[in-house]
């Protein structure tokens, strides 16, 4: 739907009134509920030249290569940005799902979140009624939920100190 200059300033004046002049406190007078990013998440159906690229050309360090926890058949790896913050690229079987979301399309996002954050998370979607699932394994727990748009999000704690994420059979 084409929407005018004039339409979209309105819009953008209205937002501000509404959220940022009227209700600075009740939408931004507090501490943030995250700690940062934990990971970003991409379709792909090029494994190695994912690995190829983010290594050797931009030079991120490859951490792990490990299934997807939600198909078997699938394959996720992680590269390490830096502050305990991930880049992930997961290569789908499920075909349907891979349609949907499109090759080189937008998986999840997760956000960090302390173990406090994540029990304070867990209570209010249990009390807005909100859906999600938990997944815990070696390396984080996380809340798995979607926004309103349909895009999924995960609230990772580190269940190991990032730092000491490596790939299996290396060490430092």
């Amino acid at each position: 739907m084409p929407v005018t200059l004039k339409e979209a300033e309105a819009e953008r004046t209205q937002l501000i009134h509404k959220y940022i002049v009227t209700s600075a406190e009740k939408y931004g007078g507090f501490e943030s509920a995250a700690s940062g990013v934990n990971h970003l998440a991409f379709l792909t159906d090029k494994l190695e030249e994912t690995i190829e690229f983010y290594t050797q050309v931009i030079r991120l360090k490859l951490l792990r290569v490990r299934v997807d926890d939600g198909d078997a058949r699938s394959t996720q790896v992680f590269f390490d940005m830096g502050r305990g913050e991930l880049l992930a690229f997961l290569k789908v079987y499920n075909v349907e799902e891979a349609n949907k979301m499109g090759l080189g399309g937008f998986h999840h996002f997760a956000l960090t979140v302390d173990d406090e954050q994540y029990k304070a998370v867990k209570k209010r979607l249990d009390d807005g009624k909100v859906s999600y699932t938990t997944i815990k394994h070696e390396i984080l727990t996380t809340i798995t939920t979607h926004d309103p748009n349909g895009i999924t999000l995960e609230l990772s704690k580190w269940n190991i100190d990032p730092k000491n994420v490596r790939m299996e059979g290396v060490t430092r």
